[in-house]
C-alpha cells in the first residue's frame, strides 16, 4: 500500500499553541471552518468547496470572543462552546480543550498495511460523544481494570491518549503506534503476518473491548457471568415468556430481557451502540412461533448487485427466510425439526447505529470470495421509522456522521474514512495522511466504495446513562410508575419498596396512584 500525502510547507501550522476551549455539540462552531484543503493548500478542489460553503460561514452577529490564557499558551481569541444538553447527564460539566488549527484534522501514518485500522479509529473518533467521553475525562471515573473479560484498562486509555493526539495536538499528522501495541498485544488476529485485515472486524472488537474495560458491572473470574445465567430449560423459558407476553404485552418482554442484559452489561458503549432485535421462529406445521429479543452492536446488510438504495438492503435484511433441508428448526410442540419461517425485526435503534455492507461473498466457482461494488443511494438524512416494529421516543430520523472505504477488491485493498467534524459540520476526507474536505453532498460521502456507515439519531435531547433501576432511561416505554415493570426491577436488584406514606387525599376527593420510591439503590452491576 502506497502511503499519500506527506509534508506540505503552506499547510503547516504557524502558531503551535492554538487552542480552543471546547465542550460537545456547540452550534456557533462555523467560525472554526478551514479555508483550504488540508496536505494540497489552494488546489482548485480546495477552492471551490470553500467557495461552495462560504454563504454561511461568517453569520456571528452578536458575538464577543474573548481573550483566554489556555495550558500555557499565548492569549488567543477563543470561542467559548457551551455543552449540548444531551450529554451533559453522562459526560458531566467537564470542559475539553481542542485545538483550533488542527482539532479532528489530523492523519494517521500507515504503519505498515494499518489503512483498515486507520479508517476505523478516525471513524470512531469522530462520534461526538465518544470524543467528549474520552477528553473530558469522564472515561477515567467509569474505568474498570480489574474486568477478566477487558484488557485492563489498557484499550481504553490508550483511546484516550489517541483522542488527545487527534484533538488537542497542532500536529498535521500522527503515528498511532501506541493503540496499534496494545491492539496488537490483545488482538493479535487482527495484525495477522502483517497483512491487511479487515476494518468491520477491527471496529467489532474496539467497541466490544472499550465496553469491558468500562464495563461498570463487577465480576471477579471469567466464569461469573455464566453463573449469573439461570439455568432453566429452554423450551420452558419459550413458554413462560409467550405467557408473560399474553399478560403483559410485547413491550414488557423486551424491556425484561434488556434489564437481564444490563446485568451484565452496562457501559457508555451499551448506552450509546447497542439496540435491539425481536427474531421469531414459526413452525410450518403446527403454527407454533418461539420469539427472543436479542442486543445487537451493529447490523450486517447483504448486499446484490440488483440493490440500488440503503432502503433496499435493509427490506432485504428484514424479510421472511424459509429455513428447510439442513437448517429445519426443531419445534418444542412437535418434539422434531420441520420446516420453519424465520423473520428477524428491528426493535428499538440505538443513538449511533453503526450498518456493515457486506460486499464480500463467497464465489463457488472459484472457490474464492469476491467484492460487490454496486452503489447503495444513502441519503444523508434518513428516516428510519418504517424499519422499526416497535414505537419508539423520539424522531427516528439518522444522520450520517462517518463512513469507512474500501477501495480495490476482496483480498486487497485499501481503507479510507469519511467523517463528519461535529465542531463546524463538515465533512473530511481521511486517507492515511492526507486530509481534505469533500462536499456534504450523499454523492460524495457515500460512494461505491461504502463498507461501515456511522448514522447518529438527530433527537437525542432525552440520552442518559442506563441503569437496572432506572428504566425511565432504557429505550423501552417502562418507567417508575409502571407497575407491571418494577417488580421484575425490584427482583432483580434484590430489595423490596418500603411502603410509603399514605398520600394526602386528593383536592376533588377522587382519584388513587402507584406512589413509588424517588431512588433505587442497586448493586454494583
Amino acid at each position: 500500500l502506497k502511503l499519500v500525502g506527506g509534508s506540505c510547507p503552506s499547510t503547516r501550522v504557524r502558531n503551535a499553541s492554538e487552542k480552543l476551549i471546547w465542550t460537545p455539540s456547540c452550534q456557533r462552531a462555523d467560525c472554526l471552518r478551514p479555508r483550504k484543503r488540508m496536505g494540497h493548500a489552494g488546489s482548485a478542489e480546495s477552492s471551490q468547496s470553500s467557495n461552495q460553503n462560504s454563504s454561511s460561514s461568517d453569520s456571528r452577529k452578536g458575538w464577543q470572543v474573548p481573550r483566554i490564557f489556555v495550558c500555557g499558551a499565548a492569549p488567543q481569541d477563543l470561542v467559548p462552546w457551551t455543552p449540548a444538553e444531551q450529554w451533559k447527564r453522562s459526560m458531566g460539566k467537564n470542559q475539553a480543550h481542542v485545538s483550533k488549527s488542527r482539532g479532528g484534522l489530523v492523519g494517521l501514518v500507515n504503519m505498515g498495511n494499518t489503512c483498515f485500522m486507520n479508517a476505523g479509529l478516525q471513524c470512531l473518533s469522530h462520534i461526538e460523544p465518544i470524543s467528549a467521553y474520552f477528553l473530558t475525562g469522564k472515561y477515567a471515573e467509569e474505568l474498570n481494570p480489574s474486568n477478566p473479560y477487558g484488557t485492563g484498562g489498557h484499550l481504553a486509555k490508550g483511546f484516550a491518549k489517541l483522542q488527545e493526539m487527534l484533538w488537542q495536538r497542532r500536529s498535521r499528522t500522527h503515528s498511532p503506534s501506541h493503540i496499534h501495541s496494545t491492539l496488537s498485544k490483545f488482538a493479535r488476529h487482527l495484525f495477522r503476518d502483517a497483512d491487511q485485515q479487515d476494518a468491520q472486524e477491527l471496529l467489532a472488537y474496539l467497541l466490544d473491548g472499550l465496553h469491558e474495560d468500562l464495563n461498570l458491572v463487577k465480576v471477579e473470574r471469567k466464569e461469573s457471568r455464566r453463573d449469573m445465567e439461570p439455568k432453566v430449560d429452554s423450551d420452558e423459558e419459550d413458554e413462560r415468556m409467550a405467557q408473560l407476553e399474553r399478560e403483559k404485552g410485547e413491550e414488557y418482554v423486551a424491556a425484561l430481557t434488556w434489564m437481564k442484559h444490563l446485568m451484565r452489561h452496562k457501559s457508555v458503549l451499551v448506552d450509546l451502540f447497542q439496540g435491539q432485535l425481536r427474531s421469531r421462529l414459526t413452525c410450518g406445521t403446527c403454527g407454533h412461533q418461539s420469539k427472543t429479543f436479542d442486543p445487537y452492536l451493529y447490523i450486517a446488510l447483504p448486499v446484490h448487485n440488483d440493490m440500488g438504495s440503503l432502503q433496499d438492503a435493509l427490506t432485504h435484511f428484514l424479510k421472511e427466510e424459509r429455513l428447510t433441508g439442513d437448517e429445519r428448526w426443531r419445534c418444542p410442540k412437535c418434539k422434531k425439526r420441520v420446516d420453519a419461517i424465520k423473520k428477524i425485526d428491528l426493535w428499538k435503534l440505538p443513538p449511533v447505529l453503526v450498518v456493515h455492507l457486506k460486499r464480500f461473498e463467497f464465489d463457488t466457482s472459484t472457490c474464492r470470495f469476491k467484492k460487490i461494488n454496486v452503489k447503495l443511494k444513502t441519503p444523508l438524512s434518513l428516516d428510519l421509522s418504517s424499519f422499526v416494529s416497535s414505537q419508539h421516543k423520539g424522531s427516528m430520523v439518522y444522520d450520517v456522521i462517518s463512513v469507512a472505504n474500501h477501495i480495490g477488491h476482496a483480498g486487497r485493498g485499501h481503507y479510507t474514512a469519511i467523517c463528519r467534524h461535529h465542531l463546524h459540520n463538515r465533512f473530511y476526507h481521511f486517507n492515511d495522511t492526507d486530509v481534505h474536505e469533500v462536499r456534504a453532498d450523499d454523492g460524495e460521502v457515500i460512494t461505491k466504495e461504502a463498507y461501515l456507515l456511522f448514522f447518529m439519531r438527530r433527537d437525542i435531547s432525552d440520552w442518559e446513562a442506563q441503569s437496572i433501576s432506572r428504566p425511565e432511561a432504557w429505550p423501552h416505554f417502562v418507567s417508575r410508575q409502571n407497575s407491571a415493570m418494577m417488580p421484575a426491577i425490584w427482583e432483580a436488584v434484590g430489595k423490596k419498596p418500603q411502603p410509603p406514606p399514605p398520600p394526602p387525599p386528593p383536592p376533588n376527593g377522587s382519584g388513587e396512584g402507584v406512589v413509588l420510591p424517588d431512588q433505587l439503590h442497586e448493586e454494583a452491576g
